[in-house]
């Protein structure tokens, strides 16, 4: 098991990061807050990072660690897409070698847009099913001496990295007192959880999952760990079980207050939500902050300052085409 971040790993990441990922906004959402009772609602806006989530931070401090040590090093990721983009584009950065290896039920949107960034250095591979199947297979990799893998969560310098979206939303608003994140392997609410329980340990921290695919709620509920079914979804991007060994799930059990679910109906109606009244495109996994707002799913709201993390825009014309 990797060792866990520490707030001090966060500040190296805040400096790391600067110049690539962007301070993203924080834009209050009146409909939001009438919606769900809260005094206030700010959106969280990571899918206005230049690879379309927040993905980019926790990818570029993993990258540029190893790097450091090793810029000869092969990389190898598994991703459902923005995982992916982003560590392609820290690759870029350092001129090192990278396979990302995708699962056959990627969309193909996702797939054609990780294609477009292949190069002589840069190698996109679809292998088995899932990310499930990506990840044990990335990991296998890395065990064998063939690659370093960049976890998509599993991992202190990613977590760091996703770190910096919480101390970005307690400096731009030191009065926000709950913040509520999309959870797929748990790395982005372990790394806000961990700055922003540190500053104001007060704070509630909520995450939100697809009713289709919920091992961390299922985690919360009765510490299980062990592999369970997953359905399709449109939050395809938090899809997945999460590798047994993960340090998020000690992570979430320390930091994170509750794990609410939402269904696809509640997902979708925040999709075309998100695109009617605010005019953003998200993806399924980016708006579940969003449907567990609008269906009432989180409880105690009321006259609250409330943050939502939407994630990041990458869907295509037929998922859309199907919420609308």
């Amino acid at each position: 098991m990797p060792r866990f971040p520490t707030t001090a790993d966060v500040l190296r990441a805040r400096r790391l990061l600067r110049g690539i990922a962007l301070d993203t906004p924080l834009e209050p959402s009146a409909e939001l807050a009438t919606a769900s009772g809260a005094a206030e609602v700010r959106l969280k806006r990571e899918e206005t990072q230049p690879t379309g989530a927040f993905k980019i931070r926790g990818a570029h401090v993993k990258v540029a660690a190893v790097a450091a040590e090793h810029r000869d090093a092969h990389l190898v990721t598994a991703s459902s897409g923005n995982h992916g983009l982003a560590t392609a584009a820290a690759a870029a950065r350092h001129g090192m070698r990278l396979t990302v290896l995708v699962g056959g039920s990627v969309s193909p949107a996702k797939l054609e847009r990780l294609r477009a960034l292949e190069t002589d250095r840069i190698t996109i591979e679809v292998f088995g099913r899932d990310t499930d199947d990506c990840e044990a297979e990335a990991r296998r990799r890395d065990d064998a001496g063939e690659a370093v893998f960049v976890p998509p969560y599993n991992d202190p310098d990613v977590i760091a990295g996703q770190a910096t979206v919480g101390a970005e939303i307690v400096d731009a608003w030191p009065e926000v007192e709950v913040i509520v994140v999309p959870i797929g392997g748990g790395g982005l609410i372990s790394g806000i959880g961990l700055w922003a329980k540190a500053v104001r340990p007060g704070l509630r921290l909520v995450g939100v999952q697809p009713a289709a695919s919920p091992p961390m709620y299922a985690h919360l509920a009765t510490g299980a760990t062990a592999p369970m079914p997953i359905a399709p979804t449109f939050a395809d991007g938090v899809a997945g079980n999460i590798e047994r060994g993960s340090i998020t799930w000690k992570m979430c059990r320390q930091l994170v207050d509750e794990i609410v679910l939402a269904d696809e109906d509640e997902i979708a109606d925040a999709m075309r939500w998100a695109i009617e009244v605010p005019h953003i495109l998200l993806e399924g996994s980016a708006v579940l902050g969003i449907a567990a707002l609008r269906a009432g799913r989180i409880a105690g709201l009321a006259a609250r300052r409330v943050a939502v993390v939407t994630t990041g825009r990458m869907v295509d014309a037929a998922t859309v085409a199907r919420v609308i």
